[in-house]
């Protein structure tokens, strides 16, 4: 069995923690006054999926669990979702989590190509 490490926790904890302080900063008006929602679409079609592939990237470098990283993110995002968004932005979440399996997926199949 693998040992579950520092870096194993942080790269499963880490993103959501992200998401949820980024959906905060862009969704809320405490820091920026908007007048319009160009940060949150910039938040939802940028940075979010960036996140994920990121996550998934680290995750095969890792050789962690891909299930349970993208899995943590997800919680953080629905909640992100819940709290300052509304329902039509959880569709997003499939195109995330493509960005998350597509990063994973191309680091292993690199990895393998080592071999």
């Amino acid at each position: 069995m693998k040992r579950f490490g520092l870096s194993n926790f942080l790269n499963i904890i880490f993103p959501a923690i992200v998401i949820i302080i980024i959906g905060y900063v862009s969704f809320t008006d405490v820091f920026i006054q908007q007048t319009d929602h160009k940060y949150f679409f910039i938040t939802l079609i940028i940075i979010y999926p960036a996140l994920f592939l990121l996550q998934g990237v680290i995750t095969a470098i890792l050789k962690s669990n891909i299930l349970i990283s993208l899995g943590i993110s997800s919680l953080g995002y629905f909640i992100t979702i819940f709290i300052w968004a509304n329902s039509s932005a959880i569709g997003y979440i499939f195109v995330y989590l493509l960005f998350g399996f597509l990063g994973y997926g191309v680091v292993r199949l690199f990895q393998k190509r080592k071999r």
